[in-house]
């Protein structure tokens, strides 16, 4: 009798086990996270979906519709001028850009007939002029896109750097234009003035 007892008990020690393993805590519910968890995909999306999209940075420097068509007083051409830039005559075949606030951040504006030879030479020059503004570092050709001139009717367009100082040469049509930029240490206007540089155009 004491062995059919025993046997009772296990059966029904037996069937509760089984029944508590049959009950599944972290079965999938139907929204796709399980019971108490919330479902790390979903967080992760949640999160790309909050993040802002980043702003244009050249897009923002770019305000060229504010700028005023101005005349060059000894050369043969016209620029668009932003406000707080005014543009002088240096001296016959150079103009300058300055910015208003700071006459030491300003752009040279030189404007040559194109002939054979001439644009090579404006090049080379170029360098040089750069190499002496500092000469404990070594000229540097940009191949940004972003720092090289663009628009219709601009060809081989060549950019060289050294420091805080920048020296761009292209073609136009009948014209060959060399800018030499004067900007700050970081580089605050040079998109202001690469955009007006790419403005000039021939009378």
């Amino acid at each position: 009798m004491k062995s059919k007892w025993s046997f009772l008990y296990a059966a029904i020690a037996t069937a509760l086990l089984l029944t508590a393993c049959g009950t599944d805590t972290g079965k999938d519910n139907t929204d796709g996270s399980t019971n108490g968890t919330a479902n790390p995909v979903e967080d992760i999306d949640k999160g790309i979906d909050d993040k802002q999209e980043p702003t244009d940075p050249v897009a923002s420097n770019n305000e060229m519709e504010k700028a005023t068509v101005t005349d060059s007083d000894e050369q043969n051409y016209t620029i668009a001028v932003l406000p707080d830039y005014t543009l002088t005559s240096e001296e016959p075949g150079k103009d300058s850009l300055f910015f208003d606030a700071d006459g030491s951040q300003f752009m040279r504006i030189e404007t040559i007939a194109n002939e054979p030879g001439t644009y090579d030479h404006l090049v080379e020059n170029m360098i040089a002029i750069l190499e002496a503004t500092n000469e404990a570092s070594t000229p540097a050709k940009l191949t940004d896109e972003a720092a090289i001139p663009t628009g219709e009717g601009i060809e081989n367009a060549t950019v060289f750097a050294n420091g805080s100082v920048t020296g761009i040469v292209f073609e136009r049509g009948s014209m060959i234009v060399r800018l030499t930029i004067f900007d700050s240490p970081n580089k605050e206007h040079f998109l202001n003035f690469l955009h007006m540089g790419e403005t000039i155009v021939t009378k």
